[in-house]
């Protein structure tokens, strides 16, 4: 097991932040539930504790365990999670009137604020801090206390925002873990690689393992590592869906084939998945009629083959993190062996899967593929999935991408994709809508696409695909949408 710096998960969505900025600078870091005990994080090897909310929050420390307050591990507390500390330890809190304001930060001469400088700062929602007993004042907003600490207690408390691309929050961080809980920056794709290949090897044993592939990075991280651990012992499996973006089956196969010297079978389960999905119109029920299809051919595919022991799944951080991936019942086979399943990068963010996909010379064309849902184009049409409404999405979708390309703005785009609807104001016709994000902000917005680009693949979607009326372009910010993807 590795030292670790753990987040307390208050608000998924910033401890992910905090987690990923830390592993970004090669610094070990987890976020764990936020009713962890001082025992648990001590057999997790922690070697310092960080708990955040967003200012502004009222909180409760209901679960909080306050045994993490001892002094044992360092801690380091953010946002709206201070002034929560400061009246659980006996200190005043007291509210301000404005709720974002100019205020000249002053910081205490101490290691945490190492390479970070104070004055003019804006900041949201603080409140004036009297420090409890045996604390002193650690940061002030135009001279009122925003922050406390106890370097005997090792206790750590201000109310400055984590964002994302903030230079001082990653200072904070960063000399939290390295100057005060002494990590070491020791987490390297490299150490990643290692660590994940004797894991696979040491699973695996003697027998034969399968390795189940889409054509994203995460499985063919996945694969990979697995080739590396038991050779000739792999087999990969490509369920061919009939969900896929236009020649895409074919470009994977290739791949795998051809550039990566992977043998994997490829199983033509589109029938099967059109006939499912007959019907079905509510996005969660197709994400859970296509896994459930391909947890069945995969059950096959085990049955195939009696040597194999071992089944390895692309499973990353981000898809546990958010809780779109369930634990599920192992896999079953009709000789009823047991199935261990492994899931070498459950651990990994997608940022951290794309980079160790280029430490193991993937090409470009997996490790930069954007992320595909498991239910492919079917997710990506509102209402019943049909062939014809299939073939049409696909055409518009590679009209669409292959502007993108040609004048090469994928480089800034996190994603892009067409989708369709119903045309809402004429029967029997479709609507087409066009969506390209990149990150702002901490999410995912509306990227301000050149208006010819657009003007040009919507002339092209109307004239070639004649069953399409309209063409739109989306501007909903990610926030607002079901995280299905």
């Amino acid at each position: 097991m590795q030292n670790a710096i753990l987040v307390l998960d208050h608000d998924p969505g910033l401890a992910g932040l905090i987690a990923r900025t830390l592993r970004n600078m090669q610094v070990y870091c987890v976020p764990v539930p936020f009713d962890i005990t001082l025992a648990q994080a001590q057999a997790l090897e922690a070697r310092g504790l960080i708990v955040a909310a967003a200012n502004g929050v009222e909180l409760s420390l209901a679960g909080f365990d306050p045994a993490l307050l001892n002094g044992t591990l360092p801690l380091l507390a953010l946002g709206a999670m201070v002034p929560a500390l400061c009246a659980h330890l006996g200190g005043a809190v007291l509210p301000r009137e404005a709720e974002s304001e100019s205020v000249t930060l002053g910081l205490a001469e101490d290691p945490l604020f190492a390479g970070i400088t104070g004055g003019e700062r804006v900041l949201a929602a603080l409140r004036d801090l009297t420090p409890p007993a045996g604390y002193a004042c650690l940061a002030t907003a135009t001279e009122r206390c925003v922050g406390f600490y106890s370097p005997q207690n090792r206790l750590y408390a201000v109310q400055y925002p984590i964002e994302r691309n903030d230079p001082d929050s990653v200072s904070l961080l960063s000399n939290f873990a390295l100057n005060v809980c002494g990590m070491e920056p020791d987490w390297t794709e490299d150490r990643i690689i290692t660590q994940t290949v004797e894991s696979i090897r040491a699973a695996a044993g003697e027998g034969r393992v399968l390795c189940a592939v889409s054509g994203g990075v995460d499985s063919a991280v996945c694969a990979r590592l697995a080739q590396m651990a038991v050779d000739q012992r792999l087999m990969c499996v490509f369920v061919d869906t009939g969900l896929f973006r236009r020649d895409e089956p074919e470009a994977v196969l290739n791949t795998y084939m051809e550039t990566l010297g992977i043998v994997v079978a490829h199983v033509d389960a589109q029938d099967g998945f059109h006939r499912a999905l007959r019907g079905v119109r509510r996005a969660l029920e197709k994400e859970r009629v296509a896994t459930s299809l391909l947890r069945l051919v995969l059950e096959r595919q085990l049955d195939f083959d009696p040597e194999i022991h071992t089944l390895v799944l692309g499973t990353n951080y981000n898809d546990t993190l958010y809780g779109r991936v369930q634990a599920e019942d192992p896999p079953r086979t009709d000789d009823a062996r047991p199935i261990t399943v492994l899931e070498p990068i459950r651990g990994l963010f997608k940022e951290e899967v794309r980079r160790l996909a280029r430490a193991l010379s993937l090409p470009s064309s997996i490790a930069e593929r954007q992320p595909f849902p498991a239910s492919g184009l079917a997710l990506r049409i509102f209402g019943e999935v049909t062939d014809e409404k299939l073939e049409t999405l696909r055409k518009a979708d590679a009209f669409f991408s292959e502007e993108i390309r040609s004048g090469g703005h994928e480089r800034k785009l996190w994603q892009y994709y067409a989708s369709m609807a119903e045309n809402p104001d004429e029967f029997g016709g479709w609507a087409v809508v066009l969506r390209a994000c990149q990150a702002c902000s901490g999410e995912a917005c509306a990227s301000r696409l050149p208006y010819d680009l657009l003007e040009r693949v919507g002339a092209r979607i109307l004239r070639e695909l004649p069953r399409v009326r309209r063409v739109l372009y989306d501007l909903t910010p990610s926030q607002h949408y079901a995280q299905v993807e």
